[in-house]
């Protein structure tokens, strides 16, 4: 995103190498299409020791895809073994089309966004129409209970499809008020206190800018989708973006 190859060869690319070499070391080879991940714990934390879980082998197709990218960019030949893995990790469906949370999911209630999270950040899921479907399978499984962070990915999602006023009044109030403390006024609970502002501050972040400000995070740079606000917002001002210090203000 910011041509910065200085840091990607010394920072970056060494980093993205070790994760991609462990992810293809991870996977059992059982067949084509079949580069399963098991016995793992997901963003859903309420199953654990399942088989290829939703997020996790988005996010692993998503590091080897990363690692072969900026092999490339550095002019280096990536190891070719990790878009060959990439592209045999399976990322599960219903009969419909739904993603499937894991391979023994059988819609039981779930601690939060898991399946979701292929559409943001991961991209994976990226028809609108596939989203909605995910969205509208999961949300009456979701645990009332479930973190901020989990109702941010909620306001962000609804707010690109079109949605800010389900976005806003729905799912932008559980995603930052929940155990608020002192310091920021977001995100504490006892021995917690840091993880949780963490969390929460990071989840509301991400639903304001890149939900209802539609900045989108690519190769080109930081782009802007677009996105309406709620009815009730004025206006957002979003200065200081990027390197190139860019604003964005949407009316």
């Amino acid at each position: 995103m910011t041509k910065d190859k200085e840091w990607l060869r010394t920072r970056g690319y060494p980093m993205l190498k070790e994760g991609a070499d462990f992810w293809a070391s991870r996977v059992e080879r059982n067949a084509i299409g079949h580069y399963d991940i098991n016995n793992v714990i997901g963003a859903n934390e309420w199953q654990e020791n399942i088989d290829n879980n939703a997020f996790t082998n988005g996010m692993a197709i998503t590091a080897l895809r990363y690692a072969a990218q900026a092999a490339s960019e550095l002019g280096e030949v990536p190891n070719p073994d990790w878009e060959h893995v990439a592209d045999n990790i399976p990322i599960l469906k219903f009969p419909d089309g739904t993603t499937k949370e894991n391979a023994t999911y059988d819609g039981v209630m779930i601690k939060q966004a898991d399946a979701n999270l292929l559409a943001y950040p991961l991209n994976i899921v990226s028809k609108p129409a596939d989203i909605r479907r995910d969205l509208d399978y999961y949300l009456p499984r979701m645990s009332p209970e479930g973190p901020a962070m989990g109702n941010a990915i909620l306001v962000l999602l609804y707010a690109r499809l079109g949605e800010p006023e389900k976005a806003a009044s729905q799912f932008f109030p559980a995603a930052t008020n929940p155990t608020k403390c002192p310091l920021w006024g977001v995100g504490g609970n006892g021995g917690r206190h840091q993880s949780l502002l963490r969390h929460r501050g990071g989840g509301m972040l991400q639903a304001v800018l890149a939900g209802f400000g539609g900045l989108d995070i690519t190769d080109a740079g930081i782009l802007q989708k677009k996105t309406m606000l709620p009815k009730e917002w004025k206006s957002l001002k979003i200065t200081g973006v990027g390197s190139e210090k860019r604003k964005f203000v949407m009316k």
